[in-house]
């Protein structure tokens, strides 16, 4: 008999970015794969972008919710109850504290930084609440786990460690890099006229969460005012803390959360990215910056070495010194072959076959 195995895509359709990305690639690869099983797609909002499966084995289910909390702990698990599912899979860290028994667990826990008592809490309370749910979630459920998918190896390392959990029950799922098409970019004079943007500047993408460090990195272009620095990322400015404190500085240039035809502009024109992070699970801009052939220069906290390799100049990234010392003696160059080897490591499609080995053994 087949399984029915569901899977939560409330990230999908409402996250952009992150573990959106990252349930909406391996989908996708998966139906390439899988044109058999039977997967339910649950979400409580339609697919307005198109971004889910449609061939005849996958069907997307909408459930009337209110908020996330009343989908995911309420909703969801009376509805994988009702279908007799065999298997659901939560791909985005959170997912129902109470499901039934006969119904196993696979959740994709892509990093535990809202465990790490040396990560600062955010000011923002949004940010605030989301972590403490995290939080609360991840204990209670993953023991409970019967597969938990990771996205490095250092975050299953890290994971395994931090809540006792055998590493043989950790799976490495990396992210990919297909989704981002490279081909179409902004024109960058008028991706200048739009945003107010220098000729030449360094690039940063990151939100204003406290591990994403990018108050380091705003202090040092506040104090050395001879280069400049475009900052993205942070998804309501008007919000931000940081914004409000060095919008005024003439060298920092914030702009909004922006297309991936402009992303791709800002990367490609930039002198280098810089990846500034304390704590990362992953780092997809890393790919994204190598894919466009930007220079980068990188945090080597937690995985940020295992993604970007030989590609990538390395910073403490508590040391100003260490930074400034790389912007200063900063030069564009670029090793093509080194890029392409470790862009190669990290595919969708690998992480969709993994996904279904799982599924299916």
């Amino acid at each position: 008999m087949n399984k029915i195995i569901g899977i939560d895509v409330y990230s999908a359709l409402h996250n952009p970015r992150g573990m959106g990305i990252y349930t909406i690639n391996f989908l996708q690869e998966l139906a390439k794969l899988d044109n058999e099983t039977n997967y339910i797609l649950y979400s409580d909002i339609e697919d307005f972008n198109n971004v889910l499966p449609k061939q005849t084995n996958f069907r997307h289910k909408i459930l009337k919710s209110h908020g996330l909390f009343h989908y995911e702990q309420v909703v969801l698990p009376n509805e994988c109850k009702k279908d007799k599912i065999d298997i659901l899979h939560s791909p985005a860290n959170t997912s129902p504290i109470f499901l039934d028994k006969k119904i196993k667990r696979y959740i994709t826990l892509h990093d535990v930084i809202f465990l790490k008592k040396d990560v600062p809490f955010s000011k923002n309370s949004k940010q605030f609440i989301g972590r403490l749910y995290y939080a609360i979630t991840t204990i209670l459920n993953v023991p409970k786990a019967n597969t938990i998918f990771t996205v490095s190896n250092y975050s299953k390392e890290d994971i395994s460690k931090t809540l006792k959990i055998n590493p043989n029950k950790i799976v490495v799922t990396p992210n990919g890099h297909e989704h981002f098409n490279v081909e179409n970019a902004t024109n960058f004079e008028e991706l200048k006229h739009k945003y107010n943007i220098p000729n030449e500047y360094f690039f940063h993408l990151g939100g204003d969460a406290p591990s994403k460090n990018t108050k380091f990195l705003l202090e040092y272009f506040k104090n050395n005012q001879d280069k400049n620095i475009v900052i993205a990322g942070i998804r309501k400015l008007e919000n931000s803390y940081l914004y409000a404190k060095y919008k005024d500085c003439r060298n920092i240039t914030f702009v909004p959360y922006i297309s991936q035809e402009d992303l791709v502009s800002l990367y490609k024109n930039a002198q280098a990215f810089i990846f500034a992070s304390l704590y990362e699970g992953f780092g997809i801009p890393l790919l994204e910056s190598m894919k466009c052939n930007c220079p980068i220069i990188c945090s080597k906290a937690s995985c940020l070495p295992e993604v970007a390799g030989d590609s990538a100049l390395y910073f403490n990234p508590k040391d100003k010194d260490e930074i400034s010392s790389l912007i200063k003696n900063y030069k564009k160059e670029f090793n093509l072959e080194k890029v392409n080897l470790q862009l190669n490591k990290f595919t969708w499609m690998k992480s969709a076959e993994i996904i279904k080995g799982a599924y299916l053994k």
